[in-house]
């Protein structure tokens, strides 16, 4: 049987090549999707997820990290957090979008000022330079550098300050924008913020429940909302990607639509052409099951050949369409790429369905009066 399905399938090496073409077109623009989304997803919510903090403390209203609509004054937070036993640390922490320049270049910043003292909301892993900026210093991530060439020693322009660039670090990539890092003290300066913050970051001593925490600091403190780490990291990637993620389905859902139609149309083919071969067999004996296999493996073959090529270039072209695009950053797990071969699967055996219609059509009498 896999003779037969073989022998019908590379008797037309042009027809073979095109179906599987429209299969790796297909499994290529789907696997590199998921990829998409799985990095944008990984750098979005990365940074929150990396601040060592339980809760994050904002003004009511603020729904995420990016867009943080939050001004918390710090005058008696002191005293208010040393009487609460369940905490064991806090700091202070600004972050605030806006433009940043290098000469005429423009960029989109996430100014972050923190506190050195305690580290939390400060850069996540520092690569190159200072790990703590001193006064009219900054720490940048190093995406600013692949994307727009800031080096350490350069002078960027943010928050009408001229910052020396001291250090690199990642973690701080949010795709559309990258954190900078400067001390708090000097964030409150440059943004007229003394005695402000925009969160105040707050780590539990252990065994102590965030969810618990955070729900008492919303009942205790009007106008103030107590927001999980986890929860706060899903809700910056909801931001971010909230709107993306109807346009990645349509894509994926004609994707899809594309790769059956090519191998559905390939396989009718190849069995209206073979038409009489196969009345022959049906003359002879061979039950319909027996053809019906044939016409699946033929299916099932093509698509899986559509889903390695398809899956190798994902895997080789990526990492080359990042260096030239740094904004497509791709990640590709093991379970997405088994996902997209079920998917295949799926593809392939409806793909089946008219051409197998076609086969319980054909009437062995016929063929032979031809």
């Amino acid at each position: 049987m896999l003779i037969v399905a073989r022998k019908n399938l590379f008797s037309e090496r042009v027809r073979l090549a095109i179906s599987v073409g429209g299969i790796a077109l297909s499994v290529l623009l789907i696997t590199f999707l998921l990829a998409l989304f799985r990095g944008w997803n990984e750098k979005v919510g990365g940074f929150v997820e990396e601040v060592d903090a339980d809760i994050w403390i904002a003004r009511e209203g603020t729904t995420d990290f990016l867009v943080a609509a939050s001004i918390l004054p710090l005058e008696g937070a002191d005293e208010r957090f040393a009487r609460i036993d369940s905490i064991e640390r806090w700091s202070p922490l600004i972050a605030v979008p806006m433009g940043a320049t290098k000469g005429d270049t423009k960029m989109d910043i996430q100014l972050i000022g923190f506190d050195p003292a305690t580290g939390m909301g400060g850069p996540v892993r520092v690569t190159d330079g200072k790990s703590v900026p001193g006064p009219g210093e900054m720490i940048i991530d190093q995406a600013l550098t692949s994307r727009y060439g800031v080096e350490i020693g350069d002078s960027l322009n943010a928050a009408g300050t001229d910052w020396e660039v001291v250090g690199k670090s990642t973690g701080g990539d949010f795709v559309a924008s990258q954190a900078v890092f400067v001390t708090i003290e000097q964030a409150q300066a440059a943004l007229v913020m003394e005695g402000l913050a925009t969160f105040l970051l707050v780590d539990l001593v252990e065994m102590r429940d965030p969810a618990t925490y955070a729900r008492t600091i919303a009942g205790n403190q009007p106008g103030v909302v107590g927001i999980t780490s986890e929860e706060f990291a899903a809700a910056t990637r909801d931001r971010v990607l909230g709107d993306v993620i109807p346009i990645l389905t349509v894509i994926l859902i004609l994707a899809f639509i594309v790769g059956l139609a090519v191998a559905g149309l390939t396989i009718y083919t190849a069995t209206v052409e073979k038409a009489r071969e196969y009345g022959i067999l049906k003359a002879v004996g061979f039950p319909n099951s027996y053809l019906y296999r044939v016409v699946f493996e033929q299916s099932i073959v093509t698509g899986l050949l559509g889903f390695g090529i398809g899956t190798g270039i994902t895997v080789v072209a990526g990492s080359f369409i990042q260096d030239l695009v740094p904004q497509f950053v791709t990640l590709i797990r093991w379970q997405d790429v088994l996902a997209v071969a079920g998917v295949t699967l799926v593809m392939s055996v409806l793909a089946a369905y008219v051409p197998i219609r076609r086969l319980a059509a054909i009437d062995p009498v016929a063929v032979f009066k031809a």
